[in-house]
């Protein structure tokens, strides 16, 4: 089971951590782990490359073999909040068809 916690203050979202493999097919063939992956990479890039943010105020941990990307950005803007819920929104139709194998939680910082 994929596991993605959102870390907000308030309404603004501040980063998420995913954790974990879906479980949904063998390793490079899981289209749930793929789709979490591609949504994971592309919030990262963009946190950089659309919002401006530099990489020195960016904090990212990845671990491809347990599943884990932690992102948190240490500056918001506009932009950031933008990329953070389009990735929500992406997790959120993830899980209208995958259920069983994503979890999505919030949680206050």
């Amino acid at each position: 089971m994929i596991t993605v916690t959102i870390y907000r203050t308030g309404e603004e979202i501040q980063g998420f951590i995913v954790e974990g493999h879906s479980g949904y097919a063998e390793h490079g063939m899981d289209i749930v782990c793929s789709s979490v992956s591609i949504l994971s990479y592309t919030a990262l890039n963009s946190i950089n490359l659309v919002a401006g943010i530099e990489a020195k105020n960016i904090s990212c941990r990845v671990d491809e073999e347990t599943g884990l990307m932690s992102l948190r950005t240490l500056e918001n803007n506009d932009k950031t909040d933008v990329v953070y819920r389009c990735f929500m929104v992406g997790i959120e139709l993830l899980l209208e068809d995958y259920s069983d194998y994503i979890t999505l939680k919030f949680e206050e910082v």
